[in-house]
């Protein structure tokens, strides 16, 4: 009887750590969209980023970084245009290539910090 109590109580704890996991993995990024779009190969060369989400981001605890063929590049002037949007601008020219936009931002009334990356070409 003990034996089965333990295995019932351990196969609880197994199913409950399992459906935990799969929780905390959610595919959920409050980022709706992007300018230049994500996975796009842009036809012109873009002087601004633009990311949308679906809340209003936290411009004091938002970070985003630009990364191309050359190293990083430099952003300046983070700032909300819209109630949704993070929008900053490319101080270095872009050349030809890959590159990933990373960001991280708290949105809405969700403590939660979010982050994700994306990434765009220029042909």
């Amino acid at each position: 009887m003990l034996i089965r109590t333990i295995r019932l109580v351990g196969g609880f704890i197994l199913l409950l750590m399992l459906f935990n996991s799969c929780a905390s993995n959610s595919a959920y990024t409050p980022l709706l969209k992007a300018e230049p779009e994500i996975g796009s190969a842009v036809t012109r060369v873009p002087r601004t980023l633009r990311l949308y989400y679906d809340a209003l981001p936290d411009v004091e605890r938002s970070a985003v970084t630009l990364i191309g063929p050359t190293g990083e590049h430099t952003l300046r002037g983070l700032h909300t245009m819209a109630s949704d949007d993070l929008m900053m601008e490319i101080m270095d020219p872009l050349t030809p290539g890959q590159y990933t936009v990373e960001w991280t931002t708290i949105v809405g009334d969700d403590p939660m910090v979010h982050s994700g990356s994306f990434n765009f070409s220029v042909p």
